[in-house]
């Protein structure tokens, strides 16, 4: 049942996904999405509801016709008599009982469907809380109406009045019987979706909209005709609402959305081009049908095998260590079987049921199409593979792709596709044999090449140990006892507004902190990480302004010189250097280790998810299946990705595979990061015989999940305590309270400097919320600053100056080294005048992280300033970009 479900309804769930996130990115709205979603379905699925409808038609007539002739035996002749001459009479009119079914034809082709719409719609986590017209939040019933204490649903009862609309005006002159079977579904739609989350149902009732629309057209004359032009205006006003209502839409997908409706307007033109060139050149197929089924049955399986099992294969065999054990499943035998089910539902199973549905000519449209899909996806996957570096296991690449293929690659690709054609187009008018023997040898290969990786995965699999449920923490962090530690923390987005909020929710949190100071009027400097971050290492050198002003270096060479800046520093003070999960090493060029050639001294250690397991051991809890529910989903558009030419393959990856919802995705981020903090104590020694310099990123604050069963000690003071990024704070800051007090016990506490930096701020899981009340334009741009120096005791002060991220390089080497000088400008990283630095950025998209850029791309208009006073909204003005004057410490 799990493999038949994945091979039927998985390929229309993720059809069903990217349509939704397609639209959704198109016009910001999931209400809309939810519609538009809706009307593509219905357009797909027309040419079968059309099948559906001349067969229920056939149906009736042969009922009618043969009506009489049964009802006269039924009187005249009872039992075996009966049912000898009623046998013998459907013989006569070339009938059979079974054939009643073609009645029930199109009920049956939409429970595929609902199911899909079902399972995707009830768990799209975006729905939840997402108001939408008069629905308060589409992710729950839609509880319109209330009588007292009780809530009435009203869409799922507008949706069945609706259905039956539609259905009295499909039935009209039709039997009692196929009315009763109309109604009857009507009233189990019903009772399925009463207390459905009410985005699925606003789906469901557009379903019905449309089919009563269809079914009046039904009625009319001439329908093609008017569904044409009701296309054409829906396109034209698709097209003028792009331009006027939707102008930040991203241009690519503008483009795109303009394409489709250009197609929507043209179709009929185009497919009858189309229909003739293919009537003409496939005509030969007509006289050897059963030639023709051979090569489309082939010619799909190759599809099938090779989405399915050749490039799931490849890939495992690559790297098998990263596909075993992961989460529940032990062998990566079931990721194969599963992609498998999804490519054999989806170039299989679904084709052959529209091959077997439709006409001849239709017929042999397929099979010519399918044998040119499946030589050139061959093609496309062996002979232009590309170089995008390496992939994660969740098939994610890990550096930064345009996917912009050279002219000569799109040109060849071109050049053999236009090969393949006219190829297939000479074949079938003269060899289809060659056909045929050429699609069972592509088969037959890569069931050889998919066998052959089997094998090798299985021997590796053999030699692997499990991974023990329990295992035993080692120290990787060394601190001196005698001498000076510093250890820098840059805590991924974490929010400073909400840090008194936090010890005034938390009183005993507060002592923990003794020796702190804390600065709540920080800035960043740039509002996401890879711009936030490099001022937090390298100092004012590496704000983004600076960065953009120092065109002689690549972006990629500018970031790694200010994640090594403090440790070049620190090694020429003679203290013993480790670093930890730093962000966007090498940026994220493979491998990210050849950043540190030729700085051996450096220890690097990767912390990030090497301790979940123990972490959802030791708290009970089940291992998050994050990693292995994206493997299970990615893995057909992975290798649809690779089938397709070069030249489609950002669109095939857009979004990263263009998924809608992840549900495991925060909290399992949650832990990876959440378990580092927690084990800091187990993670540390005192061992260092010198001083000592650490730099640890961890993302923990990053997350919106609190995944985890311990109770946070909240005495409920805070407006924000049951906010799901308040208790992440919360947990995240008790951990560095428990690691401060080991660092106490051991006697470290003194000798030890502690920073924690923040590259930008974030949000409240309401958003709205967080974007009101702290008083700053958005408080993703406060940076949170925390410093204990050397032998401090206070308890906690707050500290009102005026700072930012990039003064973490001074306050971390002032006293130890002297006028210290970033190591790669030779510039002081004390500056005189900070106000000359404040030059704050939001970046394009995903501009920054084209790594051999050497700016960042930033409209004007998205360049800020701010002084003195971060959260008074007046200090806060727009700076174009103009080039000023800076003064730094001699």
């Amino acid at each position: 049942m799990f493999f038949l479900y994945n091979s039927i309804i998985g390929p229309v769930e993720l059809l069903l996904e990217f349509f939704f996130q397609f639209v959704q990115v198109i016009t910001k709205n999931s209400g809309i999405a939810v519609i538009a979603l809706s009307f593509i379905v219905t357009l797909l699925t027309l040419p079968l509801y059309m099948v559906a409808e001349r067969w229920q038609e056939k149906e009736r007539f042969t009922q009618n016709k043969m009506k009489a002739g049964i009802e006269r035996i039924k009187r005249t002749f009872k039992g075996d008599e009966q049912y000898m001459i009623l046998n013998t009479f459907y013989r006569q009119n070339h009938y059979h009982p079974i054939m009643a079914l073609r009645s029930s034809f199109g009920l049956l082709i939409q429970i595929p469907f609902f199911m899909a719409a079902y399972n995707f719609l009830s768990n799209l986590e975006v729905l939840n809380g997402y108001s939408f017209l008069f629905i308060k939040d589409l992710g729950s019933p839609d509880a319109a109406l209330k009588i007292g204490a009780i809530a009435i649903n009203i869409l799922p009862v507008a949706m069945t009045l609706i259905n039956c609309i539609a259905g009295y005006i499909y039935s009209k002159g039709h039997g009692i019987r196929e009315q009763i079977q109309i109604y009857a579904c009507a009233l189990v739609f019903l009772i399925l979706l009463y207390n459905s989350p009410a985005g699925l149902v606003v789906y469901w009732t557009m379903n019905n909209i449309l089919s009563l629309v269809k079914n009046i057209f039904y009625k009319i004359k001439n329908p093609k005709k008017i569904i044409y032009i009701l296309c054409c205006l829906s396109a034209g006003a698709a097209i003028i609402l792009i331009f006027t209502l939707l102008k930040q839409i991203d241009k690519v997908y503008k483009a795109a959305f303009i394409f489709m409706a250009v197609i929507l307007i043209s179709y009929p033109q185009l497919i009858k081009i189309l229909s003739n060139f293919l009537d003409k050149n496939t005509i030969s197929l007509e006289t050897t049908p059963s030639t023709r089924l051979s090569i489309f049955i082939i010619s799909s399986l190759v599809l099938a095998t090779l989405a399915g099992l050749s490039i799931p294969s490849i890939l495992i065999e690559s790297q098998p260590d990263l596909y075993c054990y992961v989460d529940n499943y032990t062998s990566p035998a079931f990721f194969i079987l599963i992609t498998f089910a999804k490519a054999l539902g989806l170039f299989f199973l679904w084709p052959l049921c529209f091959y077997a549905l439709f006409s001849s000519k239709i017929k042999n449209v397929l099979t010519f199409l399918f044998f040119n899909l499946a030589v050139y996806s061959i093609v496309n996957t062996f002979c232009f593979s590309g170089n995008y570096g390496s992939i994660n296991p969740t098939l994610l690449f890990m550096e930064p792709q345009t996917f912009i293929p050279s002219a000569a690659t799109i040109a060849l690709n071109t050049a053999i596709f236009a090969f393949i054609f006219i190829s297939s187009l000479v074949l079938i008018r003269k060899k289809m044999v060659v056909m045929v023997s050429s699609s069972f040898i592509l088969l037959f290969a890569l069931i050889s090449i998919s066998a052959i990786n089997f094998s090798s995965i299985s021997k590796e699999f053999k030699k692997m140990e499990a991974p023990s449920s329990v295992a035993k923490i080692e120290p990787v962090y060394h601190l001196s006892k005698t001498g000076k530690n510093v250890i820098v923390f840059m805590q991924d987005a974490c929010m400073t507004p909400l840090i008194p909020e936090l010890f005034n929710d938390i009183p005993a949190l507060k002592e923990h902190f003794s020796g702190f100071t804390y600065y709540p009027n920080t800035v960043t400097l740039g509002y996401v990480t890879m711009i936030g971050s490099p001022g937090i290492f390298g100092g004012y050198d590496y704000t983004p302004f600076e960065i953009n002003k120092r065109e002689d270096k690549t972006l990629q060479h500018k970031h790694n010189e200010s994640l090594l800046s403090l440790p070049v520093l620190f090694n020429a003070e003679k203290f013993n250097v480790t670093v930890s999960n730093l962000p966007y090493e090498n940026y994220l060029e493979e491998p990210v280790t050849s950043m540190y050639k030729g700085y051996e001294f450096i220890k690097r250690i990767n912390t990030t998810g090497k301790y979940s397991r123990i972490w959802y051991n030791r708290h009970k809890l089940a291992p998050n299946p994050h990693t292995s529910f994206l493997i299970k989903r990615n893995f057909i558009c992975f290798s649809i990705f690779k089938m397709v030419p070069p030249v489609l393959r950002s669109v095939i990856y857009a979004r990263e595979y263009w998924i809608a919802n992840n549900p495991y995705e925060n909290s399992a981020d949650f832990a990876n990061h959440y378990s580092v903090l927690e084990f800091l104590p187990e993670l540390m020694d005192s061992k260092s015989e010198t001083n000592s310099f650490i730099m640890i990123d961890n993302e923990a604050t990053h997350e919106s999940d609190f995944a985890s069963n311990e109770i946070i000690p909240s005495n409920g003071k805070s407006v924000y305590s049951d906010d799901s990024v308040f208790k992440v704070h919360a947990a995240v800051f008790l951990k560095y309270a428990a690691f401060f007090d080991y660092l106490k016990e051991n006697g470290l506490y003194d000798n030890t400097r502690i920073i924690i930096v923040s590259d930008h701020g974030g949000h409240l899981h309401n958003k709205s919320i967080s974007k009101n009340v702290f008083g700053i334009p958005d408080p993703k741009l406060a940076a949170t600053l925390l410093i204990k120096d050397f032998n401090s005791k206070q308890p906690l002060v707050t500290n009102n100056t005026f700072m930012t991220n990039a003064d973490v390089p001074y306050l971390a080497t002032n006293g130890i080294i002297s006028d210290a000088k970033n190591p790669f400008t030779g510039n002081s990283l004390k500056v005189q005048n900070k106000q000359d630095y404040i030059k704050i950025a939001i970046p394009n998209s995903e501009s920054t992280r084209i790594r051999h850029n050497t700016k960042f791309k930033i409209n004007p208009e998205n360049w800020y300033t701010v002084h003195n006073d971060i959260y008074n909204r007046e200090n806060w003005v727009h700076f174009y970009g103009e080039e000023s004057n800076t003064s730094r410490g001699k």
